[in-house]
């Protein structure tokens, strides 16, 4: 696979809280094009609003680069790991990250999440479909009924997550994971920076312009910011 990733820190922030794990790179900032055979491709992204969100997305996107293949017992592990980091230091109490990806080993891919990063397959070249279910506030008042889609554009709190890394609480972890033979189609991944402010269409007009190229990732982040964006955006394609 040819993987590109991309990730920029918010307008007014003074460190990006995103990690790009791309086999065994991790990506802070900048731009990453190289070729994958096999591991794991994911964004992690710190929560904003609790302590050490860099630190959280960064200690989880380590201990992916550091196995040779994923389980649910890896991830839980992981969050096991991270939950007790963070009550060692009052500065780290809480932190937590959203984590997102495709972790691809022996002609298996697992498509997994937790949280609100996302993943899409690009289908027929020109069509997003999104893989992952945002594990938000929002998601949850739509699905349950409790609010409607006209209401959704208002709602206040669209960034609230109800499931992560961390979180000061082993109940916060509930990370979905899906094995599949192959994942055919060309994929997208993205933080909340980027698909809370640019739509499903846009973002299918810039791939359609650009294909799916570092330029493609370059336009959808200015499109958000343009669209008041201030938060940490990433995005990584893979063909």
């Amino acid at each position: 696979m040819n993987i590109i990733a991309v990730t920029q820190k918010g307008p007014s922030k003074t460190e990006n809280e995103d990690r790009i794990v791309v086999g065994k790179n991790i990506i802070a900032n900048g731009i990453l094009q190289t070729e994958l055979s096999e591991g794991v491709i994911a964004i992690a992204d710190g929560v904003g609003g609790n302590n050490a969100g860099a630190v959280a997305s960064h200690f989880v996107a380590e201990k992916l680069t550091a196995l040779d293949s994923v389980s649910m017992n890896d991830f839980s592990n992981i969050n096991v790991e991270l939950l007790s980091h963070s009550s060692s230091s009052e500065e780290y109490e809480k932190m937590a990250t959203t984590l997102s990806g495709l972790a691809v080993y022996h002609g298996i891919t697992q498509i997994f999440s937790v949280g609100n990063t996302r993943v899409y397959s690009l289908q027929g070249s020109k069509y997003l479909k999104q893989l992952t279910t945002d594990d938000t506030t929002l998601n949850y008042l739509l699905s349950t009924g409790q609010l409607s889609a006209e209401d959704a554009a208002s709602f206040d709190r669209k960034n609230e997550i109800t499931a992560c890394f961390g979180g000061g609480s082993p109940s916060l972890f509930k990370i979905k994971c899906n094995s599949v033979e192959q994942l055919a189609s060309p994929f997208m991944m993205t933080s909340d920076g980027v698909h809370d402010y640019i739509s499903v269409d846009q973002m299918e007009d810039i791939i359609a312009e650009h294909g799916m190229t570092i330029s493609a990732c370059e336009a959808m982040i200015a499109t958000a910011r343009n669209n008041g964006s201030m938060d940490d955006s990433s995005i990584v394609l893979g063909v």
